[in-house]
């Protein structure tokens, strides 16, 4: 008897599809925790205004810097309407360009800084690697995987796709794609979420919701859940995979919120618990 529990044990373990979900959660641990990770972040400066302005640690800068690893005066910082620019105290001058690649991002020492661009704003995102809330991080919180909540949804396209607001976290007004709508069962009854794509060219599905655990074990401000395009009519919705927006792990984020459509009269016991609970 002993020998068939430790042999079923193991079999539990190597379940393709448990293994499956939890190296997704291991992964995300290990993006949310990297060096320029949600975790990271320590600024999100706005720039709407043009002309120069000093820019640094130091509390007389006119744009201060929290992030640990920034000098007391990193340099000047030149907007314009068309372009930002910064001379730093010592080294190239360097353009920014927004929404580019973490990679492309100018990096002195710990802390990394790109240009963002949202509902045409600028805005100055920073990372540091010493930032607090990422030296104190230790890992994600998750509900059980539970293959109850891994469904094959039915999708009901919008023709032609209507582009619809979006209001983020900071009162901006985002435009989104709006491609159709799935509908699914839960305990014999049928819901709906409508689908988004975060930009035209876009290869996933992307959910917002909120439902009955949102601001009681969940994030208050809903869950995200991105599946694969919709194949012979058909999507596979996996809440098991359902995640935290980023601005439940840093203020400096800008994320949009759920429509009002995709408010669910269930609690979705399934995906990642919130993170400061």
């Amino acid at each position: 008897m002993k020998y068939a529990l430790i042999a079923l044990a193991l079999v539990v373990q190597v379940s393709p599809y448990r293994a499956e979900i939890q190296k997704f959660r291991d992964n995300r641990a290990t993006e949310i925790g990297a060096e320029t990770g949600w975790i990271a972040l320590t600024d999100l400066s706005w720039l709407d205004k043009t002309g120069d302005f000093t820019i640094g640690r130091g509390a007389a800068n006119q744009i201060v810097l929290k992030a640990p690893s920034a000098p007391e005066r990193l340099g000047m910082l030149n907007v314009t309407d068309t372009a930002v620019s910064l001379q730093p105290a010592s080294g190239a001058p360097i353009t920014f360009r927004a929404n580019r690649p973490i990679a492309e991002a100018f990096t002195l020492g710990g802390m990394k800084m790109s240009l963002i661009e949202r509902a045409k704003r600028r805005a100055l995102r920073v990372w540091d690697a010493k930032a607090p809330a990422r030296v104190a991080f230790r890992g994600l919180h998750w509900l059980p995987i539970d293959e109850k909540w891994h469904i094959d949804a039915k999708f009901e396209p919008h023709t032609p796709a209507p582009i619809i607001k979006i209001q983020n976290i900071v009162g901006q007004i985002v435009d989104m794609p709006n491609p159709g709508a799935v509908v699914f069962t839960v305990g014999g009854k049928a819901y709906r979420l409508e689908a988004l794509l975060e930009g035209p060219d876009e290869q996933e599905l992307f959910f917002m919701w909120k439902d009955g655990t949102s601001a009681k074990t969940t994030y208050g401000s809903g869950r995200y859940l991105y599946t694969p395009l919709p194949k012979n009519g058909r999507v596979d919705l996996d809440f098991n995979r359902a995640m935290n927006p980023p601005c439940a792990f840093t203020t400096f984020a800008t994320c949009p919120l759920p429509p009002a459509a995709n408010r669910l009269p269930i609690d979705v016991s399934a995906g990642e618990l919130d993170y400061h609970k």
